[in-house]
């Protein structure tokens, strides 16, 4: 957590424990990175994925598959307008639009709030005990983006426990955050996810989470929901030193912070530092700037990765007597983050440890120590340049208008209405209500199917048609963008919304996940990989596996190789073969899967499935 040369990789927070497989998730986020959320099943389809060269997989058909399997047991709540454009000719993007629901914290009549929060819950169930499961808990300070910024991110496991009747106390706002999620939202959530959301708020009371080394879970800290109401900093420790890590700084805030403290270090971005006022970082012992020229940690020059960039982390540590608090999560150094009462919607998680280990001078310490080389990452910040930047008014304000503008029309009524046309392709046409207080406001507003590329952008408007697409371009994400000057400046956001679908083809997803494993030998090796247990492979295997042309005859119309194989699994793993019969069962939907499939597999896979429901 505090140390950066053993930095985790996002993916690997999110893989089962050994012994488990993934059951279900909800995530928290105020970006959105479709593409990022889109890899998130590749963490629970394979031990690895990352390729030979150490990059994210991007193979469409292992795209495809983690996300037919597990994205619709994934909810991901995100702020709308913040949803960014992703890269066209995706069309495994179709099975994560049940994924994301937008959150809108300002829909009440309030304004300037943020959803904020970037938290993962992870469900998990024993292979050999179906009845026992384990929660995952990850609170960071990184989006649900590509972003390879610094960031802070804390692993809490623990099992449930079903038998007991009261609830670990610490739990409750932990649980509370997670009811409070449909509240904010006005659209639909799919009964999935409702069912998700129920389960989490009554059993992850009960669950017994265990601390990282040499710490103790001290409480979970809900900003902006009205259930709870957090002071922070305790007011207990209000004389205490503080460490502050934050990317982006309020001056009252820190001012109220400082006001009866000593021995206080700040450490944040050159660029905001900059625009602080000197007064207000005197009140800070030592000032440090988070280096923006760091050099490539050894295993991304290995592996041919660019090196981590700029300071996204944001952690506070208190000393207090003997003990540090280490308090992480998704909060900024500002009022609207965690003022009483705050603005915007966050969540922290607080740990206590020895200050021997983690309290500021040990995680400060030029010689490294337990805390790593976080000391080499910044460099001390001279107050008398602070105060010589002043922020660009109008390029505030334009930004201001955007988002706003952006946040209103990923609320809005907008609806997709689909038709398919004499040639077998469709027509999409947008249905929305007045929207003139909206679009008045701004230059123009352009938008197309994410699926397709920009230079396909009409303006958004009542009755617009988009013709001549393929059942691979029909997507329910919009891809929106504003355009807005003040003056002579100006300036352009893109965004995707979701939007509520009707006349999609009832089996759309089945003639999708058909059209993009292509042909037979593709299938055939897919069911491989299903019926291997998940950490068995990894996906620079899967990709050798599903590229290689000198398999093809191992695969021939008798399948000897896969129907031992699928004997072999029917003995020792029996549950493999339901994840085959799932994936068969949706390309039967479609003449074209049917075909894929072929009578001759039928007629083995038909032996092996009776075996299977007549061992269960």
């Amino acid at each position: 957590m505090l140390e950066p040369d053993r930095r985790r990789l996002f993916l690997e927070t999110l893989r089962p424990p050994e012994g488990y497989d993934f059951d279900r998730a909800i995530g928290t986020t105020f970006t959105l990175d479709l593409m990022t959320l889109l890899s998130v099943p590749l963490a629970f389809t394979f031990r690895d994925a990352q390729d030979g060269d150490g990059h994210l997989a991007t193979d469409p058909i292992a795209l495809l598959e983690g996300a037919r399997r597990y994205a619709g047991r994934i909810a991901v709540f995100c702020h709308g307008g913040h949803t960014t454009v992703p890269q066209t000719g995706q069309s495994a993007l179709a099975f994560l639009e049940q994924s994301v629901i937008p959150v809108f914290p300002n829909a009440d009549g309030g304004e300037g709030r943020i959803f904020h929060p970037k938290v993962w819950a992870l469900r998990f169930v024993s292979r050999d005990e179906p009845q026992k499961c384990r929660y995952r808990l990850v609170c960071q300070s990184r989006n649900l983006t590509f972003d390879r910024s610094w960031d802070v991110s804390l692993v809490l496991e623990g099992e449930l426990n079903a038998e007991r009747v009261n609830a670990y106390s610490v739990n409750h706002p932990l649980a509370d955050f997670i009811q409070a999620l449909p509240s904010l939202t006005h659209v639909a959530i799919p009964s999935v996810h409702e069912e998700t959301i129920t389960i989490f708020a009554d059993e992850l009371r009960r669950v017994n989470f265990t601390s990282p080394d040499g710490l103790k879970l001290e409480r979970f800290l809900p900003f902006g929901i009205r259930s709870r109401n957090v002071v922070f900093p305790d007011p207990r420790y209000k004389k205490r030193s503080i460490l502050v890590v934050s990317p982006f700084l309020g001056e009252k805030f820190l001012r109220r912070l400082t006001a009866s403290r000593r021995g206080s270090v700040l450490i944040s971005r050159r660029e905001e530092l900059l625009k602080t006022a000197p007064e207000t970082l005197r009140q800070f012992d030592k000032v440090y700037a988070f280096k923006s020229g760091l050099e490539p940690e050894p295993e991304d020059s290995e592996i041919g990765l660019p090196p981590l960039a700029g300071l996204h982390a944001k952690m506070f540590v208190i000393d207090d007597g003997w003990n540090a608090r280490v308090i992480v999560g998704s909060g900024n150094a500002t009022a609207a983050a965690l003022s009483n009462p705050p603005r915007n919607i966050e969540f922290m998680t607080e740990l206590v440890g020895r200050k021997s280990r983690f309290g500021i001078d040990t995680l400060l310490d030029p010689s490294g120590g337990e805390s790593g080389t976080f000391r080499s990452l910044v460099e001390e910040f001279d107050t008398a340049e602070a105060g010589k930047v002043e922020e660009d008014t109008k390029e505030r304000q334009l930004s201001l208008l955007i988002d706003s503008v952006a946040e209103g029309l990923a609320g809005a009524d907008l609806k997709g209405k689909v038709r398919q046309s004499d040639d077998g392709l469709f027509v999409l046409k947008l249905e929305l209500p007045e929207l003139s207080r909206l679009l008045r406001r701004v230059e123009r507003v352009l938008c197309w199917p994410a699926t397709l590329p920009g230079h396909n952008r009409r303006p958004l408007q009542d009755g617009q048609e988009f013709t001549g697409l393929s059942l691979a371009q029909l997507s329910s994400f919009l891809a929106i963008r504003v355009d807005a000057s003040i003056g002579e400046t100006s300036a352009s956001k893109q965004f995707v919304r979701n939007m509520e679908m009707s006349g999609l083809p009832e089996d759309r997803l089945p003639r999708l996940l058909a059209s993009m494993l292509g042909d037979r030998s593709r299938l055939m090796r897919l069911i491989w990989l299903l019926l291997l247990p998940g950490d068995e492979m990894s996906f620079d295997e899967f990709s050798q596996l599903i590229t290689d042309q000198a398999g093809v005859a191992q695969l021939r119309p008798a399948f000897p190789g896969l129907l031992e194989r699928m004997l072999e699994t029917l003995a020792t793993n029996p549950e493999r073969l339901d994840d085959v019969e799932s994936l068969l069962k949706d390309l039967r939907r479609s003449k074209h899967g049917a075909e894929l499939i072929g009578q001759d597999f039928e007629t083995v896979w038909e032996a092996v499935w009776k075996a299977r429901m007549e061992d269960n």
